[in-house]
């Protein structure tokens, strides 16, 4: 049976669903290794949060074994995310808790920042057919294929669209008239994404850098003046959202230093936007992603047709999901 799939590989983290179970997990890659590892709370971890995989003669840690595990770990950045092979990893390692067979099929649906579209055969081509891995299960190792007949690409935001407007069987449940804005703040960009009466207008859409990463550099610095703290992306993403961190065992607050960068970056989203769109133009406009939830106290406000859409962090892959049940449904086998 193929297995229809809504995956976002996003630059912060990694969200999939197969409308059963969903998954998050940070997108951080690094050198795997075989060294014997305890957690006496092992039988509480999530699948995801143990990912250790094997691609090609390589191992891998992926997500917060990465962080935890791994002597060379990294979240990349970069435009195209071609300097390694880091995309199908964390690609892959998504699929693998959906391998319950010897060999498993899928056909995903999955998204790109609107302005680089002209990447999207190249992100399928990479990811596209059988690939065999090796997944890890409490220290065990099997090995599995997974074949991926089918991959479609979609302008990124609109899974936050499709999320709101159909459901995971594909169907539409709210009306599609009007005009709609989608804001989805990411961890590296954000995306404005304009839909009329249901479909998507490129011509309106654009793809700025700004996003979480913008703020996370904000706090980075505090930490690094003020207590000589070097923080990787990844470390931070437990300080913000705990508000604190531990100093030579000292717990400290730095809610307001947070607060602070979430309130500057939610100011340059929306001077992007204002300038990118004239707003009252809109019916509506959906705040949607990670870097959304963190600004929406500042950006809702200023936007009297603006929301937030629910859970907003994994809106995308969920809407994804429901375009691949509409998209695919009828061949489902």
């Amino acid at each position: 049976m193929t297995k229809l799939i809504g995956l976002d590989v996003g630059y912060g983290f990694v969200k999939v669903t197969d409308g059963r179970t969903g998954y998050s997990f940070p997108s951080v890659v690094g050198e795997g290794h075989n060294k014997p590892t305890f957690n006496v709370l092992s039988d509480e971890l999530s699948v995801v949060d143990d990912l250790k995989i094997g691609i090609g003669g390589e191992l891998f840690f992926v997500g917060k074994s990465a962080i935890r595990h791994s002597k060379f770990a990294h979240r990349d950045l970069s435009y195209t995310r071609a300097i390694s092979d880091d995309l199908e990893t964390l690609f892959f390692s998504a699929l693998s808790p959906y391998c319950t067979e010897p060999v498993n099929r899928f056909r995903v649906i999955t998204g790109l920042p609107v302005e680089r579209m002209h990447l999207a055969s190249d992100l399928a081509e990479r990811v596209k057919g059988e690939k065999l891995i090796t997944i890890y299960s409490e220290g065990s190792p099997h090995e599995v294929k997974i074949d991926i007949d089918e991959v479609e690409v979609v302008p990124q935001p609109l899974g936050t669209y499709w999320a709101v407007h159909l459901n995971t069987l594909g169907q539409i449940t709210n009306t599609l008239e009007g005009r709609v804005g989608i804001i989805d703040v990411g961890f590296r960009t954000t995306d404005l994404a304009a839909i009329e009466d249901s479909e998507y207008i490129p011509e309106k859409s654009k793809t700025v850098p700004l996003g979480l990463v913008t703020a996370y550099g904000d706090i980075a610095s505090y930490l690094a003046t003020t207590y000589g703290l070097e923080k990787e992306s990844y470390d931070l993403d437990n300080i913000v959202i705990k508000g604190r961190i531990n100093v030579a065992g000292e717990t400290i607050d730095i809610t307001e230093v947070i607060n602070s960068a979430f309130e500057k970056l939610a100011i340059n989203i929306l001077v992007t936007v204002n300038s990118n769109w004239k707003t009252t133009d809109f019916d509506k406009l959906i705040l949607s992603g990670g870097g959304g939830q963190s600004v929406s106290t500042y950006i809702l406000p200023q936007l009297s047709q603006a929301q937030l859409t629910n859970d907003p962090i994994t809106a995308n892959c969920r809407g994804y999901l429901a375009w691949a049940n509409r998209y695919w449904g009828s061949l489902k086998e």
